[in-house]
């Protein structure tokens, strides 16, 4: 077995020895941590290799690693970023980034009207964020303060259907569509995956993380949506040819 075959055992088997998403996602912060990045490298594909053939324990482990990196943001970058030598795990070209328009992104950083009839405080919009209030939420998930998105995203009223369509606003803030993939709940979702990938004002390196962690369904539909772009639905249909024929799976739920 080789030292990098070593390494891949070792994180399946401390991903699948952790039942709590949270505090897998902090073990392998640690984790990774301790790797230098081409090592790491090598086990991330041989891990997207694997998730390709349906390997439970390399999806869960996959999406633990990514999600721990997603905290050492320039380190993810550097990972899913074309090298000299040769495309890394951003495929074939690097991604094609939309988060620098400053118009959009001027639309998108609005503060919505939370109906007190002036400006909230950051601090007063976080504490709305906090309160288990349904009412609430609709103008709160508006917020473009990845603060507050945070706190929000531990709010117990918050529904998969809520943080699907946090996803799927444009023009989005991409530092708010970061924070979601740091959640170890909300990044488990498909459905939430599923949106980040069509979503073109995702982080790039946050775009390249979550398109391995497609099941094979997700995949075909982003590869075949033409709203999605160029870039991202040329990676789904290569990583679709990787894998071998395979009927659609509508699950995808990682735990």
């Amino acid at each position: 077995m080789s030292a990098n075959d070593t390494l891949v055992e070792l994180l399946c088997k401390r991903a699948t020895s952790v039942l709590d998403p949270a505090t897998r996602v902090q073990l392998f912060r640690s984790l990774v941590a301790e790797v230098d990045n081409e090592t790491l490298l090598r086990a991330l594909e041989a891990l997207i290799e694997r998730s390709g053939l349906r390997d439970t324990q390399a999806e869960v482990t996959l999406l633990a690693v990514y999600v721990a990196l997603a905290y050492d943001y320039e380190r993810l970058a550097a990972l899913t970023r074309p090298s000299a030598e040769g495309p890394r795990l951003s495929g074939e070209e690097g991604w094609v980034d939309l988060t620098q328009d400053a118009a959009a992104q001027e639309e998108a950083q609005r503060v919505p009207d939370y109906g007190r009839g002036r400006m909230l405080s950051l601090g007063e919009r976080k504490s709305l964020a906090r309160r288990p209030e349904r009412r609430l939420l609709d103008r709160v998930l508006r917020d473009p303060h990845p603060a507050v998105i945070a706190l929000l995203l531990a709010n117990p009223k918050l529904t998969e259907a809520d943080v699907v369509r946090l996803c799927a606003r444009r023009p989005g803030v991409p530092e708010v569509l970061l924070r979601v993939f740091q959640s170890p709940k909300w990044s488990a979702s498909p459905r939430v995956r599923r949106a980040l990938a069509m979503n073109p004002f995702t982080p790039a390196p946050i775009m390249a993380a979550t398109v391995p962690l497609l099941a094979p369904g997700d995949l075909r539909e982003v590869a075949h949506d033409e709203r999605v772009t160029p870039t991202v639905r040329r990676r789904c249909l290569e990583l679709l040819a990787r894998m071998p024929p395979h009927p659609d799976d509508p699950s995808g739920t990682l735990h």
